[in-house]
């Protein structure tokens, strides 16, 4: 196949493989047999020192790269010359040393040549001070030295490889940042769901789900939206058609009856529009946090209090709150009238130049505090 019927492939395959690896392995092997290569590696060196930091392998003996990583990558004399040329320049044998010299040398005659790797074509991808990245395509003893023509059939290819690798590190940077954002979810007591712009889940925390699957005053419905008991239902429904919370929800919260246990209390706030995408349908809109009073309350009043800088009775009156009791059942507990707890819910606000109780649940639920127990 000529290389002008296969490069869109190897394109098409580059892109994919941002998340797809098997689509990746084969662009990259792709990319090699264009100029007859057995192998194609990426490797990430030290200038200074010509260590290889690391490597993605495909098809290289994983013995042999291991040698030449731990013995020979000091000792290979092609190496020095390379480091003088440019990004996307064709390296091979005969543009950094006289073929003399190589076939003389020891990393030739005592490594390459027995591991059957002795030609390569490379080009550096990145060069900086204290990084450097390249491609680096194999060739046997039987497929001979790389030459000029083989590097300019390449270099078409490497802007889209450069780009793809670009896209791999933000998509990989991201998924951390999910991963890490999932496992605080998942140690906070309270439930974390994220809905769609028709109430369906698309994300729910640990405790949510466990709340969930309880089926006591919430549950997921069969088309996949989330189904609370009336009257906290409808309200629901109603803030998520129309945008706004309903008249009756005075304390930003919604109170969800149980048969069995007390009342669940739901916040429900909206996502930023940035974060919608622009192909796909089901897109983040809401997140819903879903407190249960029966369970153990993540938020210590003594990190509370060191947080917000407030009183230790101040703070248990915030950790009550970010536990879902509304003032009246909070003064019950503290032994105090309703109009005292307004008084303390005032007096954080004074000091903390918070609004409201749903400001103060929210910086609750996202600050220190939210991983600890209140006693």
């Amino acid at each position: 196949m000529r290389d002008e019927e296969r490069i869109p492939g190897i394109i098409d395959d580059l892109y994919a493989g941002t998340l797809d690896p098997l689509a990746w392995r084969r662009g990259l092997l792709a990319m090699a047999d264009v100029v007859s290569g057995s192998a194609a590696l990426l490797l990430e060196f030290n200038p200074r020192s010509g260590r290889v930091m690391r490597n993605e392998n495909h098809n290289v003996d994983p013995a042999v790269l291991s040698q030449y990583n731990d013995h020979w990558c000091t000792k290979d004399i092609r190496r020095e010359a390379a480091s003088r040329l440019a990004v996307d320049e064709p390296m091979f044998t005969d543009n950094v040393l006289s073929r003399r010299t190589f076939l003389g040398s020891e990393v030739y005659n005592d490594f390459l040549m027995p591991a059957d790797v002795p030609w390569i074509l490379s080009f550096w991808l990145h060069k900086a001070c204290d990084r450097a990245l390249a491609l680096s395509i194999q060739g046997t003893r039987r497929r001979g030295p790389f030459c000029q023509a083989d590097g300019e059939r390449i270099r078409p290819l490497l802007p889209h490889l450069r780009r793809a690798l670009e896209i791999k590190d933000r998509l990989q940077v991201a998924q951390v940042r999910y991963d890490t954002l999932t496992k605080s979810f998942d140690n906070l007591s309270f439930g974390v769901l994220i809905l769609d712009a028709d109430g369906r889940i698309l994300e729910a925390s640990a405790v949510a789900a466990e709340i969930l699957r309880a089926e006591q005053g919430a549950r997921r419905n069969a088309d996949g939206t989330l189904g609370l008991r009336d009257p906290a239902g409808a309200q629901l429904n109603r803030w998520i058609l129309t945008g706004s919370p309903p008249a009756e929800n005075s304390d930003g919260l919604l109170r969800v009856p149980r048969a069995l246990a007390r009342p669940l209390s739901v916040m429900l706030t909206p996502l930023s529009e940035m974060s919608r995408p622009w192909m796909s349908v089901r897109c983040p809109r809401w997140m819903l946090l879903l407190f249960d009073p029966d369970r153990r309350v993540a938020a210590s009043r003594e990190r509370i209090a060191l947080d917000l800088k407030i009183s230790a009775r101040e703070a248990q009156l915030a950790a009550l709150l970010a536990a879902g009791y509304d003032l009246r059942a909070i003064a019950q507990r503290m032994h105090i009238s309703v109009h005292t707890a307004r008084t303390h819910l005032k007096t954080i606000f004074g000091k903390t130049g918070l609004h409201s109780q749903v400001e103060l649940v929210r910086h609750i639920a996202g600050g220190p505090a939210s991983v600890r127990g209140v006693h």
